[in-house]
This record gives structure tokens, sequence and C-alpha cells, in this order.
């Protein structure tokens, strides 16, 4: 049997989108375990799901920020830089838009501006910071590290070694 994982994202105006392969998975019924999704297959859907939802709701912020505030003039951009937006869900990559300053502004501070920082200002999700630190509350760091590896699709911020 093959799954196939179709999301379809629709915007705040109801506009929805076309749907997007998150994952395929070729199943096979001939043990217990085969029945259902395993972990592995579990933190692939998730990742990609976790992405193409991210990638929507930054393509959202970016573009209702994109307008001065002061003025309402649209801004011009200057390119964006790749962060890495850590999440329980997967570490996903992202493209922080630079905006110009608006000219009404004056010539006092920063020349652009990446509003992508008052929404992430750490990069890091609250759900995972709020998980990470819990489960080292209670358990040595390394296990707790270890746990959130095994279930979640993290891959990079949950180690021993950062500590």
């Amino acid at each position: 049997m093959r799954v196939k994982v179709l999301p379809q994202l629709i915007g705040d105006d109801g506009a929805a989108s076309d749907a997007m392969e998150a994952a395929v998975f070729e199943k096979q019924t001939e043990r217990s375990e085969d029945l259902g999704l395993s972990i592995a297959e579990g933190k692939t859907l998730m990742a990609s799901v976790q992405q193409q939802v991210v990638d929507a709701q930054i393509a959202s912020w970016a573009e209702r920020c994109r307008c001065c505030d002061a003025c309402g003039r649209r801004r011009h951009s200057k390119g964006s830089h790749p962060v890495v937006f850590l999440t329980l869900y997967g570490d996903v990559r992202i493209a922080s838009p630079r905006l110009h300053r608006c000219p009404c502004q004056g010539s006092d501070g920063p020349a652009t501006v990446s509003p992508l920082r008052a929404l992430l200002p750490d990069y890091v999700a609250p759900e995972r910071l709020y998980l990470e630190a819990r489960w080292a509350s209670l358990v040595p760091y390394a296990a707790a590290a270890g746990l959130l590896a095994d279930i979640l699709p993290i891959v990079s911020g949950a180690n021993a070694s950062m500590c």
C-alpha cells in the first residue's frame, strides 16, 4: 500500500493553496509493527508539515510587515538571509527578509531591518524551550535530550553537548 499525505493550507482570506506533498510511505501489512506509522515515519511527516506551515506563516507575516508602520509606504527589500527556527516538530529553515528603512524614518538607526526578529527573537519555539527545561529538570539533561530526539524530529539544539 502506498500512503501519500497532501496537506492543503487555507489562508486567512479563505483562499486554498495547492495541496503539497508532505510525505509518501510504502506500507506493508506482514507484522503487527507494520500497522500505522512508525516513529521514523511520524517524524518525517511532522517535520514536512511543520516546514510547510511555517513557510506559509512566515510569508504572511513578512507581507504584513512590508509596509512602514509610520506612513504605510511599501518598503524595498534588500533580500533575505537564511535562519533555522527550532521547533518540536523539526528544525525549519526559513528565509528572513531584510527591508530597507523607510525614508520617513530619517537616517538614524540601521539601514535595514529584519521584521522576523520581532516574531522570533531567539529562533526557538516556546514549546521546545519549555519541554527541554521541564524534562531536563526531571532527569539528567543528556537523558532528556535523548528522549526528545527519540520521539520528536529534532535535528539540533537538544543535545547534551550544548550544556
